[in-house]
């Protein structure tokens, strides 16, 4: 039976080369997969979440979009769910992946990207955005955060990645589309960028999802990753 394992992954999105990792879990056949979604400029990986999926039997993809941490080309917000849908394309190509059972987790800005590229894409059985971005209106880019942000991108100005930011339509606009689909919203109680009032639009055009709010947490859940990893894993199997 082959044993768990880290694979590097690189695949192609509209030219450019995007740099990752496969966390494939033990044993043989295809196996269900998450796709992990980084936020903005993507210092979080969750990787701890990786960890647990390939010790519960699944694999898990994690990379980087364009422009970011080492992959080729230039960091726009617009091109997220692009990206993403070239990770899924390669994935799905994969032999101990079984395409019929993919999930996307995604954290703050890679939650907006979980729940824009699930509405676009059908493929994704299930959806786990954690502390999401979901209308920049309401939660804008400070000037400060703007400006360390780009330094750590490439290809972007602070200013234009603030425009960009602000240019976000907000997820309100995806809730037909969503509707139906098994989303775990999860959300911090201390969160410092997303106060809880920042879900109640959510909540109520899409009555159907999970949510589960950590106590005590700030949106890195920083003191709680334990609690956050077991609460995504456990749903995660449940429903693939």
């Amino acid at each position: 039976m082959p044993p768990a394992s880290l694979a590097g992954a690189t695949f192609i999105s509209h030219g450019c080369k995007l740099l990752g990792g496969l966390y494939l879990g033990g044993g043989e056949g295809p196996r269900p997969t998450a796709i992990l979604l980084h936020g903005l400029p993507g210092v979080e990986q969750n990787l701890d979440i990786a960890y647990a999926l390939r010790d519960a039997g699944w694999n898990c993809l994690y990379f980087h979009y364009r422009g970011c941490w080492g992959s080729e080309g230039a960091y726009h917000l617009d091109q997220l769910v692009d990206d993403t849908r070239a990770a899924t394309d390669w994935l799905a190509e994969q032999p101990a992946v079984d395409a019929g059972r993919l999930a996307l987790v995604g954290n703050s800005l890679g939650g907006y990207a979980t729940l824009a590229a699930g509405a676009a894409d059908a493929r994704y059985r299930a959806l786990v955005p954690i502390c999401p971005l979901l209308d920049p209106a309401t939660a804008p880019l400070s000037d400060a955060d703007a400006a360390d942000f780009a330094s750590m991108l490439a290809g972007v100005t602070p200013a234009a990645l603030k425009a960009e930011y602000a240019g976000l339509a907000p997820i309100s606009a995806l809730a037909p589309q969503l509707a139906g689909r098994p989303t775990l919203l999860v959300t911090a109680e201390r969160d410092e960028l997303f106060a809880p009032t920042h879900y109640a639009g959510l909540l109520a055009a899409l009555p159907g999802l999970t949510h589960r709010q950590i106590a005590g947490a700030d949106h890195s859940f920083s003191g709680q990753r334990t609690e956050l990893v077991s609460l995504v894993v456990g749903w995660l199997r449940q429903q693939l």
